[in-house]
């Protein structure tokens, strides 16, 4: 039954794969039908994009079959299809590279159907394998691969490659002339859609889109058409490798051309375009008034500044003023209280000498160290002691008439804690009113001292301080100068009054305090002036060293600016000569000197 059955089955076809001579026959026959040969050709060639077919049956976007064009057709050579219009074979002149693949499917089944050898009389002389091969390559190289079409489409012998000189652009006719350029060579970028030139009233953020785009153009083209051989031709594999390499070359040149076509242009562009000349004047309108706010800004900071040195100045100014006002006020301040000053040790000194020294006249020449003694005290106290205190002590010693209770008024000025030691020293020691008189017989009248001896004594002793070289002699010497008087004293009789031992005449003896002698340097050097006028011409006269003679305000004014101005200042002896009134920079570095000297002498002194 079953093989009853299996007789009268229909039988399944079976379908084998063909080989190339039936699938070169199968495309014949779809070409020859107008018929899409691509199920057959997809491992053979890369195939172009599938579209619709078109639904326009009117063809108006096809060309027309004029005579020219008939004439076109007949003058083709199937050798020469390299340099043939494959757009004008299939009648797409009117859009060539706008023509989908669908269109050039349509018009290639058109112009088979017209023109294939098979169809219509055989008298007509358009319809010979010629004219149909010429079709069939024109359709391979358009309609068949994309990569084919690209290649014809860069050497398309309709594009005008020329751009115009820069001499035949300008601001008026820019946008004429230069966007159709653009525009024609927009097809052969690789990023779409490209922007255009635009027009004058295109925004900023369009120029530089479209300038930016341009200068970064990538291009599609490639010259592969125009190879000079083809490398199939080649006998070997060698062979097709160097024609492949000459071919590469040549197109590597030919695509930097056109680059360097396309940079000119877009430079060119850049160059004239009236918006880029608009963009940069606002740009730079734009830099000069960030320019001129930053130089107000500037102008301003610097006005700030300005009036602010100019306060600054002024408070200094017054600051200064006011300074200066309190300075002059402290110096007739201070010259004032001199003033006071000098006048009230003149008044002391000139109530000691009225007063004889609390002395009479006769024991005044028999007691010369008494007389020494008040003058001392009386030097001392000028020199050490305020305004209030020498008023005090001329109000005390006005009424004083005793000797002894002058001179103990005048050493509890002087030093009170000294008199107050001297004074419980002296409690368990009898007062000595009288001397030996043997001591009396040693000495005879005409050693007495006189008033004049006295003071050239008091000024020696100053004007030669402690630590000078044979003091004692220079100090006797100066007195025997200056005295005028026949009897000469010796440095023996000076030093014998210095420790006392001169007898007093009919009065009590007091002897000459030893600390006298060992004053500070800054008291017992500097030197006395003198009350009488006679007396200080006197001194002037005779006297070398009066340049070195300082009063007790110039002492004090330098050992202030000793201790207020350092050593480490330049210009320290400048300065301490100017805070010391009367006294120049070199009088200033002498007494220091002296001053060193001394101290180092009355150390020596000290430690034997």
């Amino acid at each position: 039954m079953a093989i009853a059955i299996y007789g009268f089955l229909s039988r399944r076809r079976k379908v084998e794969p063909a080989g190339i001579s039936y699938e070169f026959s199968l495309v014949k026959d779809k070409l020859t039908l107008g018929l899409s040969t691509w199920p057959i050709l997809k491992n053979a060639v890369k195939p172009i994009q599938i579209e619709e077919e078109t639904e326009d049956s009117s063809f108006e976007w096809m060309d027309e079959e004029t005579e020219k064009y008939k004439k076109y057709l007949s003058r083709l050579d199937p050798n020469d299809a390299k340099d043939q219009d494959h757009y004008k074979i299939l009648g797409l002149t009117k859009l060539r590279c706008e023509a989908t693949a669908a269109q050039i499917r349509t018009a290639y089944r058109q112009k088979v159907l017209k023109y294939h050898p098979d169809k219509g009389n055989a008298g007509d002389g358009l319809r010979s394998e010629s004219v149909f091969a010429c079709i069939q390559k024109a359709y391979e190289q358009l309609g068949v691969s994309e990569e084919k079409r690209r290649a014809f489409d860069s050497v398309d012998p309709t594009f005008d490659e020329n751009i115009p000189d820069n001499s035949d652009v300008n601001s008026t006719n820019f946008f004429r002339v230069l966007g159709p350029v653009f525009e024609r060579n927009s097809r052969f970028s690789v990023n779409q859609p490209v922007p255009l030139l635009g027009d004058e009233n295109s925004d900023r953020s369009h120029v530089e889109h479209f300038y930016d785009f341009w200068y970064n153009w990538k291009s599609w083209r490639e010259f592969s058409y125009l190879d000079a051989e083809d490398k199939q031709r080649g006998e070997d594999r060698w062979e097709r490798r160097e024609i492949e390499k000459q071919n590469k070359a040549e197109r590597e040149k030919r695509r930097k051309r056109d680059l360097k076509r396309i940079s000119t242009l877009v430079e060119m562009a850049y160059s004239v375009d009236p918006r880029i000349v608009k963009i940069k004047e606002e740009d730079k309108n734009k830099k000069l008034q960030m320019k001129e706010r930053r130089r107000k800004e500037k102008e301003l900071k610097e006005k700030i500044e300005l009036e602010q040195k100019r306060q600054k100045e002024k408070d200094l100014e017054e600051e200064m003023i006011k300074k200066n006002e309190e300075e002059k006020k402290a110096l007739q301040a201070k010259q004032q209280k001199k003033k006071l000053l000098s006048n009230q040790r003149k008044q002391l000194r000139d109530l000691s000498s009225n007063k004889n020294y609390w002395l009479d006249n006769s024991l005044a020449a028999e007691n010369p160290e008494q007389v020494f003694a008040i003058s001392e005290q009386i030097e001392r106290l000028c020199l050490s002691a305020e305004v209030d205190e020498l008023v005090n002590l001329c109000e005390r010693l006005k009424d004083v008439c005793v000797y002894d209770d002058a001179l103990r008024i005048l050493r509890e000025c002087s030093n009170p804690e000294a008199s107050n030691n001297s004074k419980q020293s002296n409690n368990g020691i009898p007062k000595n009113s009288a001397q030996p008189n043997d001591a009396k017989t040693n000495y005879s009248s005409t050693n007495a001292w006189t008033h004049t001896e006295l003071q050239l004594l008091v000024k020696a002793v100053n004007l030669f301080p402690p630590g000078t070289q044979e003091r004692w002699k220079q100090v006797s010497g100066y007195i025997n100068e200056h005295s005028g008087e026949g009897n000469k004293r010796s440095e023996k009789d000076v030093k014998q009054l210095k420790s006392g031992q001169l007898p007093p005449s009919n009065s009590t003896t007091v002897p000459i305090n030893k600390n006298i002698q060992q004053q500070q340097i800054t008291t017992t050097d500097i030197p006395i002036n003198n009350t009488n006028n006679n007396q200080n011409n006197e001194q002037q006269n005779n006297v070398k060293n009066t340049e070195d003679e300082w009063n007790a305000e110039q002492q004090r004014q330098f050992e202030k600016a000793l201790k207020e101005i350092p050593s480490s200042d330049a210009e320290r002896w400048d300065k301490i000569a100017a805070a010391v009134d009367g006294k120049t920079k070199k009088q200033c570095v002498r007494r220091y000197k002296k001053l060193a000297e001394m101290v180092k002498n009355a150390k020596t002194e000290a430690a034997k």
